[in-house]
């Protein structure tokens, strides 16, 4: 089938935007990671689940594979494909919904989070858990987990979806909540995009303090920020929690027959309360017992402005070589008692130059907080988020690749789990260890609701 006749095809079922010049099909052939490049024959744009539905029934049909694309953050390719339709999900962002008396919002996947924070600000209100970049969609965190400084409170956003519209890979529209079709609300939340596509949400939200404060901590011992951060989260003073890993530069120094760039390690804590005008925190109650060596700062914003406190950040990363170089993101989730050994280890070895321009994350959290069945993480009171976010140019990416393989696999020989938006270069040994019980489960399900294997092809192994 010519990509023209694929093109007329789909402009007969649907009334949403079909795709097929050089510069958009050129437009959705890579993704945030800049590693893959995927050419794809048509872009479809759907307007709402019934569109999303015929699309996957004609591919299932003619068997055409597909890849559904948000804002296409991923980094291993997850939402491009080779010959076949890129499914975008911006058309289905639709009204956003607050519903104050269900702590509820509602509105289509192809919704920005930003979006839904400046619609619901202004009468009080704040989804429970935001990822740092607010530029991504709901259906794309909520398929992979979605991660955020109120994650020790109140789990992955997939665990405040209340409710979701699921298409499946043969094109079966499912209303679906933990009550209702519970297989399939278990199968979209941090599936990946496996299994259908996520196509309207309504996650919980909460009334919010109109200010923040953020006491901007420094440590210079990483066991002094754990122990810190794991209190600060047990006795629940701070309402969110965030730190880093940043390098000093030292020298050159002899490793493996070789001169390289070392450096000492230095760990900001940011920690933020929220409250009214006129009942401002009390400083030495909040940083009582805490062995930070210094408080660098304190930063007084709104809600808002606190949503979007990393967009600075971008706009410096957008001005520079970093955003429009590779980005092979190495996020993991660490059992807490081997965190410290994994991260002096990984540290103790990595050249600050190969992190381009990006940083190193650290994402204290409680274990106990999500429930969703296919996000991974290891047992324990709590867990250690540990990424390593670099940007560096194409043609110097692969040492950088091996390297981060490597701390890959020290993952999983301390227990832990990797996070499956960044770059994952499994076999599929290393699947089936990363989902453990639930392999055979995965497999099941995929040959039930993409039987065909269309969606979302070349990234998970299956058998």
């Amino acid at each position: 089938m010519s990509s023209d006749s694929l093109a007329a095809d789909l402009k007969a079922l649907i009334s949403g935007e079909v795709l097929d010049s050089e510069e958009e099909l050129l437009a959705a052939s890579e993704d945030f990671g800049r590693l893959i490049h995927r050419h794809p024959r048509v872009v479809v744009r759907p307007t709402s689940a019934a569109e999303v539905a015929k699309v996957l029934q004609y591919a299932n049909k003619q068997d055409v594979p597909v890849a559904t694309r948000g804002e296409a953050h991923s980094q291993t390719g997850q939402s491009l494909v080779e010959g076949g339709i890129v499914l975008s999900t911006r058309a289905l962002a639709g009204e956003i919904i607050l519903d104050e008396a269900a702590e509820t919002v509602t509105t289509g996947a192809g919704t920005i989070w930003g979006e839904v924070v400046k619609a619901i600000d202004p009468r009080g209100w704040v989804p429970r858990v935001l990822t740092n970049n607010l530029n991504v969609s709901m259906g794309g965190t909520l398929s992979v987990a979605g991660l955020g400084v109120a994650s020790f409170r109140y789990g992955t956003q997939g665990d405040n979806a209340e409710e979701l519209q699921f298409v499946t890979g043969t094109g079966e529209i499912v209303e679906c909540r933990a009550e209702d079709n519970r297989e399939i609300y278990d199968l979209a939340r941090s599936g990946l995009g496996q299994f259908g596509v996520i196509t309207r949400a309504k996650v919980k939200v909460r009334k919010r303090q109109p200010q923040n404060r953020t006491y901007m901590l420094l440590y210079d011992n990483l066991e002094g920020v754990l122990a810190d951060s794991k209190k600060m989260m047990s006795d629940g003073r701070f309402d969110f929690v965030e730190s880093w890993c940043v390098p000093l530069p030292v020298g050159f120094k002899s490793d493996e027959g070789r001169k390289r760039v070392f450096g000492e390690w230095f760990y900001p804590l940011h920690v933020t309360k929220e409250f009214e005008p006129g009942k401002a925190p009390v400083e030495s109650e909040l940083l009582s017992g805490l062995q930070a060596y210094r408080k660098s700062h304190v930063e007084d914003r709104t809600s808002l402005e606190f949503a979007f406190r990393l967009e600075p950040l971008f706009e410096l990363w957008k001005r520079g070589p970093y955003w429009g170089s590779t980005h092979p993101w190495m996020e993991a989730i660490l059992p807490w008692e081997t965190s410290t050994f994994y991260v002096k280890t990984v540290l103790e070895k990595l050249p600050p130059p190969m992190l381009g321009g990006g940083h190193i994350l650290l994402w204290p959290c409680t274990g106990g907080t999500s429930h969703v069945p296919l996000f991974k993480r290891p047992a324990g009171e709590f867990v250690l988020g540990f990424g390593i976010l670099p940007g560096i140019p194409k043609q110097l990416v692969e040492p950088v690749l091996e390297a981060l393989d490597r701390a890959s696999a020290g993952v999983m020989m301390v227990g832990g789990k990797r996070y499956l938006s960044g770059w994952i270069r499994f076999n599929r040994e290393q699947w089936k260890q990363h989902w453990g019980d639930d392999w055979n489960r995965l497999g099941e399900a995929k040959r039930k609701h993409d039987p065909k294997r269309l969606l979302n092809p070349g990234f998970i192994d299956f058998e």
